[in-house]
């Protein structure tokens, strides 16, 4: 490589290679938070609502969020993402939970309801939706709903 070449590529390529090292990323923050990181539920709520599309009413909140913002950096890639909620709703609010085009399942509750964090009960939880990334199941009697959402498979 002639010197004046040189001269040209070395600070293009570091002036690339800076760009992608940008602080800014699109999208939410990297986080890894359960709900007890936040006591109050209009924290909670306003938590959440970084890393959810929609937004409803909540009674009780509890969530397990990991999130990966995989947009900064030389080459930007798909963000990561498990985002698990279960919570108290208003009743008339329920089928607002179940996505459009979902498939109603049977069987048991899945292993990550046991596991999510917080006292509201989950055992009534026996009608699930699935569909593309996202599981929500539902106690209509008590109004609770349990709702993941991931980018990782199954």
């Amino acid at each position: 490589m002639s010197g004046t070449a040189a001269k040209v590529l070395v600070p293009l390529f570091m002036g690339l290679a800076l760009a992608g090292c940008s602080k800014s990323q699109p999208g939410p923050a990297s986080v890894a938070e359960t709900s007890s990181a936040r006591a109050n539920i209009g924290d909670r709520v306003r938590f959440i609502e970084n890393y959810v599309t929609f937004r409803r009413t909540y009674e009780k909140l509890d969530y397990d969020i990991a999130y990966q913002n995989n947009g900064g950096g030389l080459v930007p890639a798909p963000s990561d993402w498990d985002i698990r909620l279960i919570a108290s709703v208003p009743k008339a609010e329920m089928n607002d939970w179940v996505p459009v085009g979902a498939e109603k399942t049977d069987g048991p509750s899945p292993e990550w309801l046991k596991g999510m964090p917080g006292s509201i009960e989950r055992e009534g939880i026996t009608e699930w939706y699935r569909t593309s990334g996202t599981v929500v199941g539902l106690d209509r009697e008590r109004s609770i709903v349990a709702y993941r959402n991931t980018s990782m498979p199954e």
